[in-house]
């Protein structure tokens, strides 16, 4: 009767221990207008195809949304272009100052594009805790970002890493 038992209870335990698991769809893009989520939110998606939205929670639920603070510096022009893609022919949805305080979500597979979200609302010399975009907390699974901030692309290397 104890054999029996014992490896009932390994199963169970493997189970258990096995049961967080990521689909393969969490890393695609979302391929319809509206999706729900884990949180029961519907995510707005733009119809626009050649936007790549920004993804969030690509740390997984232990880590939050955005990973890191970011603050635009060393720019060639006054501006930085924040586009709809990680393209420098991607269409440009408006730009950000020398300072501006960015969380850093997630990055192009090249690594030369940063997928940020923004307040404009904040100051360059801001606290960045100061600022709430919904994205300095855990998130169940990954997803596009639709809080209350803005979100784009912008070229790495005009964003120095300030926390994450």
């Amino acid at each position: 009767m104890m054999k029996t038992l014992i490896p009932v209870a390994l199963i169970c335990f493997a189970t258990v221990a096995c049961s967080e698991t990521t689909q393969v769809s969490d890393d695609l893009p979302e391929s319809r207008s509206d999706v729900d989520n884990p949180t029961g939110r519907t995510e707005r998606v733009n119809s626009n195809p050649d936007e790549r939205p920004v993804r969030i929670g690509e740390g997984g639920p232990r880590f939050d949304a955005c990973q890191a603070v970011g603050k635009v510096a060393d720019l060639r022009s006054a501006k930085l272009s924040v586009r709809i893609a990680p393209f420098d022919s991607a269409k440009e949805k408006e730009s950000l100052s020398e300072g501006q305080i960015v969380f850093i979500c997630t990055r192009s597979h090249d690594q030369q594009w940063l997928g940020i979200v923004y307040d404009n609302s904040a100051t360059p010399d801001a606290d960045p805790r100061s600022v709430d975009c919904g994205v300095s907390s855990p998130v169940r699974s990954k997803r596009n970002y639709d809080g209350p901030c803005k979100s784009g692309w912008v070229e790495s290397t005009f964003v120095k890493l300030v926390a994450g």
